[in-house]
This record gives structure tokens, C-alpha cells and sequence, in this order.
């Protein structure tokens, strides 16, 4: 009599590889050093009181501050335990029999057992110690695919605008695979895959914090995609998955970021200086807390006092980084001297809004907003002066919510001048219009466009590419523009940059999330944000707020920026005019 599946009877467990009994743990893909004391201490202060005869109830909670952090959509977020039991449950939600995943080769141990685990079949995709994407596109037509970048056991990884075109052509497919962007070393890299995922609703994002937050005993990881996925992979999560004890821990890891940061941000320059100083032996290029090392370095390491990971079949072993004392160790059992630390530059944002800042706008959209509303409403009293008011009222950054606002407060008001009315609200704005906002923006959108098309005749750039590449930061920008008119404004510049667009009511630019996100994309810890309205300058600060162990700054530009600067900001006529006080490494 067969009990279980007959395809489970020849998996095998689960297991580590033979190694060591005793030695330093360069084996394992864990932090150097262990929580901060002063955050040991508040959590064992709060587990000294948790009730342990109580459910936990604070996944939701936490999930959500989680959520606000990272600058996703509301139901865009699962916790769990483990990035390992989320794709577990991705490939459980998403696998029917002999359905394909493709996955690296070499890559993380655990893939194949989770595929077959429910049914699937494994398609290894060669990778050599790089991460070529040619052999993926071949892999296009499995049911799911898994990246991992940085991968393991080897650190590739590829930057985002490499990685575009295969993410691309997986979304164009009649039937799309569900794509899964495995991030567990994210950290360490140079940059993320953030962006992706409000890009591709079939596309998911994994990451844990057993490095990040120096937390692999609490089992705590999770997942990012498009909220209607992420609903029905809830569906599927036992309830009380994380222990109360994981949830605390976290929620005081979060509040003791900035201590977790300065420890991974050293990492990447450490590992350099080891694979640079190797001379006996070869270090693959890495983007993670580890070292992929040939020839296979375990004898020399072993001897010393230290454990790493033999990888079967090949001459090479991976190789953890530890604290700086214990990499000089690590260089000189390989033969080696670990050159001193030298001071490392610090990851500066600079992030630009378009319209009023990379672009003079103002006449353009003004006459388009006039246009549309002579034909919306005739008889509606029109001018740029009414136009600036709800500039300065904020909430009307997006000019098609301002147009559908003009007509909100016609229908409410009359034909009059609403420029008194907008300036007698004391800044209030009209809450009671919400609704009425929302449903004409739709039909404002469609005229505005089309009279843009038009007007855009009128745009022209405010500053060049050089000039702004000579601020030595990296460069993005944050717009309320659509993205069917990002097109526009690139043909306007000449010049295109990464961009995070009013493509979502989440990320709507009055909104933090579009911010938060860039800060994750280009691992960021100091973000300089150009605007030109109080929209501008509350999405700055309430972004500080969320994520405030990165140091923010707004810069206000533009004819009204006196208006709603504040002390510590720093502020100019024009971009152009703001360049030079960024050459000039502002504090």
C-alpha cells in the first residue's frame, strides 16, 4: 500500500555537506558579528514579558510597517518565516504536476528539492560562475523561473538594465511564467531589482533578514509582487506562522536599523580587498556577503581553524566573509596579506523631479490644463493665477487631478474665480471633493493629454546630462508624470534616467513610496530630492520619517520654493543655479 505520492519516495532530505566538527563558521551565509548589544537588550526586555500562552497577533501589524518602509502598495507585502518557506509557497500556489521551474546551475541547494516537493520539474540553467542571461530566454516557456542575484554559491549578479530585456520578454509571452527574483544577498550589491516589481505584476521578489538584520536564528524573510498575487498567496499561509519571539524581534531589528546597516555596508569593500589580495587563488566576481574560491581553498582554511563550504564536483569552495580581524586571517592562510581598509564612499542619491526642475514645463502644461477646461467647462474663469494656487494649495501636483479639481469646485462653487476659494481654504484643501476628484480625473486625463500633445511644443530643458553627472551622485528621477509621458519629456531633455513614475495611486509623488523605492534600488544612504511644490517637499519628509536611519534632504526650486522650504533645506532659483552648491559636497 502507497501512503505518500510516489514521486516523494526517492527525494532526498534535506542536508548540509560534510564539514568541520569545530572552527570559525565561514561556511555558513550568515552575518559577521551578532546583534548590537543595546538592540539584544530591548529585545530580551520585551520577551520578559510576552505572554507565552498567547497566539501572536502582530504579523499584520508589522507587515505593515514593513510595507511603508519599502514604499509598497497596501496587500503588496507577505511576512513569513523564512524567504525559503515563501518560495515554498510560490511554488506550492503556482505548480501543477510536471510543470517546469527553471533555476540556476550552480544555484541554491534548496531549488530542487522545493520543486519536486510539489510536483514539479527541474530545468538547470548553466551559469558557470557568471550569470549569462542568453540561456534564459531558451527557458522562457517553464511555468516559473527563479533568479537569484546575487547568486550562490558563486555572488554573480547583473544590474538591473541588464536584466530588463529578459524581464520584458518573459511579461510579452501569450501565457507569462511567473518570474521569482530571489534577493537574499541584495544587500551587498551595488544595486537592487526593486523597480521591477511594480513594473510586472508577474513577477515576485524575495528577501530575508538573516543578513540584513543579522537574523537567521529569528527565520524572518519576505515577499514583494503585485497585490492580487500576493492576496492568494496569503491565502495559503498557515495562520500564526511566525512566532511572537520572530515578530518582536524584528519590530526591534527595525528600530536599530541603522546599527544593521553600518554593519553590511562594510562588507562589499572588504570582500574586494580579499578577492584583490588573492594571489594562490581566484576569487569569482562576487555581489554578496561570500567569496566563490579556486582553487578549492578548504584545506588551507580548514587547517587554520576554519570552516567553509566545499562545493561537490568542482575545485572550489565558498567562502563567508567575516569580521575584518578574521578576513587577514582568512588572506593569510591562503598566502596572502589583507591590504587596510580605506575609506569608503558613501552611496549619494539624487533624485529630480521633471517638470519645474529637468524641465520648464509651466507655459505647457498650463495651456494644455486651459485648453481642456475651455472645453470642459466654457464658462469656467481661467488663469494662470488659479493655476499656481492649487500648486501652492498641494495635493495637485498631477495636472490632470488639478483639472479635475477646478471642475470639482465649478460643480460646487459656480463659474467664478476660484482662485480666492482656493486661497480662503488656509491650506486645507477640500476634503469633501475627494471623491468627486477622483471620479472626473479619468475624463480630465483623456482631454489634457490631448491638448499636451500639442502644447508640449513649448518644453525645454533646464540643464544637460554632463552637468548633472558632475555632481558625482547617482542620478534618478521621481515624477508625477504618467508613464505614456515619460516618452515626451526624454525627447524634451535628450538624455533618459532611471525613473519611478505616477504609475500607481502608491506612488503617486505626494506619496513617499516612490522615494522609499528609489532608495532601495540604488542602496542609497544619502537622498538629495529636487522639487518644485509642497508636494515635493511632504513626499521628502515623510519618506525621512519611515526610513530614518538614511539622511534625507530637500532641495526647493522654482519661483514659490520660499514658500514651503524649511530650515535645513537647501534651496536655489534653478537647478542649474543648485549645481554648484552640490559640487561643493553639501553636509
Amino acid at each position: 500500500m502507497t501512503l505518500l505520492r510516489p514521486d516523494l519516495s526517492d527525494l532526498p532530505a534535506y542536508q548540509r555537506p560534510a564539514e568541520p566538527p569545530a572552527g570559525l563558521r565561514l561556511h555558513m551565509n550568515e552575518a559577521a558579528a551578532d546583534w548590537p548589544q543595546a538592540a539584544r537588550n530591548a529585545l530580551l526586555a520585551r520577551l520578559r514579558d510576552l505572554p507565552f500562552h498567547l497566539y501572536p497577533e502582530r504579523q499584520g501589524e508589522l507587515s505593515e510597517r514593513l510595507r511603508k518602509r519599502l514604499g509598497a502598495p497596501e496587500g503588496g507585502l507577505l511576512l513569513g518565516p523564512s524567504s525559503g518557506a515563501l518560495l515554498d509557497l510560490v511554488a506550492m500556489a503556482g505548480l501543477s504536476p510536471n510543470d517546469t521551474v527553471a533555476i540556476p546551475d550552480p544555484g541554491f541547494s534548496l531549488y530542487p528539492l522545493l520543486v519536486r516537493r510539489h510536483g514539479g520539474r527541474v530545468r538547470l540553467v548553466p551559469q558557470g560562475t557568471g550569470f549569462p542571461l542568453e540561456p534564459w530566454f531558451a527557458a522562457l516557456d517553464c511555468r516559473q523561473i527563479w533568479l537569484t542575484l546575487p547568486n550562490t554559491p558563486t555572488g554573480a549578479w547583473v544590474p538591473p538594465e541588464a536584466l530588463e530585456p529578459l524581464l520584458a520578454a518573459a511579461a510579452a509571452r501569450p501565457e507569462p511564467p511567473l518570474v521569482v527574483l530571489d534577493e537574499a544577498y541584495a544587500e551587498f550589491g551595488s544595486a537592487t531589482h526593486r523597480l521591477a516589481v511594480d513594473r510586472y505584476p508577474n513577477l515576485v521578489l524575495l528577501r530575508t533578514f538573516s543578513k540584513a538584520l543579522a537574523s537567521a536564528s529569528w527565520r524572518i524573510g519576505y515577499l514583494l509582487g503585485d497585490p492580487a498575487l500576493v492576496a492568494k498567496l496569503t491565502t495559503l499561509q498557515l495562520p500564526y506562522s511566525l512566532p511572537a519571539a520572530s515578530l518582536e524581534a524584528l519590530d526591534v531589528a527595525l528600530d536599530f536599523a541603522a546599527e544593521f546597516e553600518a554593519a553590511v555596508r562594510v562588507v562589499p569593500e572588504r570582500r574586494d580587498r580579499l578577492s584583490a589580495a588573492l594571489t594562490t587563488h581566484q576569487a569569482a566576481p562576487s555581489a554578496a556577503n561570500f567569496l566563490h574560491i579556486s582553487p578549492d581553498p578548504a584545506p588551507a582554511l580548514e587547517a587554520a581553524g576554519m570552516k567553509v563550504r566545499r562545493l561537490p564536483g568542482t575545485d572550489a569552495a565558498r567562502v563567508t566573509l567575516p569580521s575584518e580581524e578574521d578576513t587577514s586571517r582568512v588572506a593569510l592562510a591562503l598566502g596572502a596579506a589583507l591590504p587596510a581598509p580605506v575609506p569608503r564612499q558613501r552611496r549619494r542619491l539624487l533624485v529630480l523631479d521633471i517638470d519645474g526642475v529637468l524641465i520648464d514645463a509651466d507655459r505647457s502644461f498650463m495651456e494644455a490644463v486651459a485648453r481642456a477646461l475651455a472645453e470642459l467647462r466654457p464658462a469656467l474663469p481661467w488663469s494662470d493665477g488659479v493655476f499656481r494656487a492649487f500648486k501652492r494649495l498641494g495635493g495637485f501636483n498631477n495636472d490632470f487631478r488639478l483639472c479635475a479639481g477646478a471642475l470639482a469646485l465649478a460643480e460646487a462653487y459656480g463659474d467664478v474665480d476660484l482662485q480666492p476659494v482656493i486661497e480662503g481654504t488656509g491650506g486645507r484643501g477640500f476634503p469633501a471633493l475627494e471623491g468627486r476628484i477622483q471620479a472626473l480625473e479619468p475624463s480630465a486625463q483623456t482631454i489634457v493629454q490631448k491638448h499636451y500633445a500639442e502644447t508640449i511644443q513649448l518644453e525645454r530643458p533646464l540643464v544637460t546630462l554632463a552637468e548633472l553627472r558632475a555632481t558625482g551622485r547617482d542620478l534618478t528621477v521621481l515624477t508625477g508624470r504618467p508613464p505614456e509621458e515619460l516618452d515626451l519629456a526624454w525627447r524634451v531633455l535628450g538624455f533618459e534616467l532611471t525613473a519611478v513614475c505616477d504609475a500607481a495611486p502608491h506612488l503617486r509623488k505626494p506619496e513617499p513610496a516612490g522615494l522609499l523605492q528609489l532608495a532601495d534600488a540604488f542602496r542609497a544612504e544619502e537622498i538629495l530630492f529636487v522639487g518644485d511644490t509642497i508636494d515635493d517637499a511632504r513626499c521628502l519628509r515623510r519618506a525621512a520619517a519611515l526610513r530614518p536611519e538614511l539622511q534625507w534632504r530637500f532641495a526647493g526650486v522654482g519661483p514659490d520654493r520660499l514658500r514651503f522650504v524649511s530650515p535645513g533645506d537647501v534651496q536655489a532659483a534653478s537647478l542649474r543655479d543648485l549645481l554648484p552648491i552640490l559640487n561643493q559636497e553639501l553636509p
